[in-house]
């Protein structure tokens, strides 16, 4: 009994010793185990960094593709309705003097002319109103990309972050100048449309 009385004791003793021993090398693992190295912790900016800049330089690059296609759009749209313009005015002149002569009253003429004027005003009417079209969705496609960017900026603060700013709003500035320079180049071609008519 008290051999079964001593071999008790030491278990218990040794039990103690290696649950100490066991706390000891647990802290010690977990304090070495998250502290990162100094080249861990560069490597880790250094990824962060490079990842910051692709990202600005894709969606820089995005606005600015974006704010090509809709300044194509809206030339595109100012072309075709001068064109077409031009197109109706040709054959109205061409064909004057066959109205003329088929109708012979200047009242027909007139009608004629009015039908005319009436559709080239719906056609205008239309043209604007896909330029706006446009011109709010390149703005709000560039509103888009500058918004994700900025959050995505606000991540990570380092010196992308005030070149992004200076080139999201060129991007805008170039969106809005080329949508209003194609709303006057329209502005100008139905003022010249309405004077030649």
């Amino acid at each position: 009994m008290a051999e079964t009385t001593n071999r008790t004791a030491k278990t218990a003793a040794a039990r103690k010793t290696s649950t100490r021993r066991t706390t000891r090398r647990s802290t010690t693992r977990s304090t070495t185990a998250t502290t990162p190295s100094k080249p861990a912790a560069r490597r880790t900016r250094t990824t962060a960094a490079r990842q910051t800049r692709t990202a600005a330089q894709a969606n820089a690059r995005a606005a600015r593709v974006t704010a090509e296609q809709g300044k194509s759009l809206a030339e595109r749209g100012a072309l075709t309705y001068v064109g077409a313009t031009l197109e109706a005015r040709d054959r109205v002149v061409g064909l004057a003097e066959s109205l003329i002569d088929t109708y012979g009253s200047p009242k027909s003429l007139k009608r004629l002319q009015g039908r005319y004027e009436r559709r080239g005003v719906t056609a205008r009417n239309q043209l604007e109103r896909d330029v706006r079209k446009a011109r709010t969705r390149v703005e709000r496609v560039v509103r888009r990309n500058r918004n994700a960017v900025e959050r995505d900026v606000e991540r990570r603060n380092n010196v992308v972050t005030e070149r992004l700013a200076g080139v999201s709003g060129t991007v805008e500035t170039v969106v809005q100048t080329s949508v209003a320079a194609a709303e006057r180049v329209g502005t100008l071609a139905k003022d010249r449309v309405t004077s030649l008519a």
